[in-house]
């Protein structure tokens, strides 16, 4: 609106943002619709997916995110990576919310500091292996275990579900969640993610 009356924008900019806009409603319908599905323990809608995909598509979400609260956000994908099962949506709201949980953990370094690397790589193991990493203040002491506790907080102000949910979303796919402290300060939280194994219609 404030380009429009500025009166020195062009058409297809608006249209641009515009869509963009549309793009971003449709998919917070979908994370609603599908976080509704978990609550009622519906069951998750698996299927072969590609994460380079599933985190190129949130990408312009969590990089327009970050320009506002002055982070540098990398995403890196390791070339190669098996297809996972699972739900899409589902898995982008987790790497949503820890990206949003890291920005949170640097709101008071200077933004020279502010820097967030989203990393999928193949785990020794053979999963899929998603990682977070902030360079914020890390854990406070004494609440290493009760991170991922519903209604746990160390936000003011928090509801204490993003972990808990994040949690529930990786349990259902199968794979696991968890974090580690960086030797140069900070926080990754990592979780992986099972291969699709394919069948014989695949």
């Amino acid at each position: 609106r404030r380009l429009v009356e500025s009166g020195q924008v062009e058409t297809h900019e608006v249209v641009e943002v515009l869509d963009r806009i549309g793009d971003e409603s449709i998919r917070a319908g979908q994370i609603i619709h599908r976080l509704r599905g978990l609550v009622r323990k519906q069951e998750c809608e698996m299927e072969p997916c590609d994460v380079g995909i599933l985190l190129g598509e949130i990408s312009p979400l969590a990089l327009a995110d970050a320009r506002l609260n002055g982070v540098a956000l990398e995403f890196a994908v390791s070339p190669g990576l098996p297809l996972i099962q699972g739900d899409g949506v589902q898995i982008q709201q987790v790497v949503l919310n820890l990206i949003r949980n890291a920005f949170d953990a640097m709101a008071d370094l200077p933004e020279s500091r502010r820097a967030v690397e989203v990393r999928a790589t193949q785990s020794k193991g053979g999963e899929v292996l998603i990682g977070v990493t902030d360079q914020g203040c890390g854990i406070p002491e004494g609440n290493e275990d009760h991170l991922f506790e519903r209604f746990f907080t160390t936000k003011e102000g928090g509801l204490g579900l993003g972990l808990a949910i994040s949690r529930s979303i990786v349990t259902s796919h199968g794979g696991r969640i968890w974090y580690s402290g960086n030797p140069g300060g900070g926080t990754t939280f990592h979780f992986t993610l099972p291969v699709h194994r394919g069948t014989d219609d695949d």
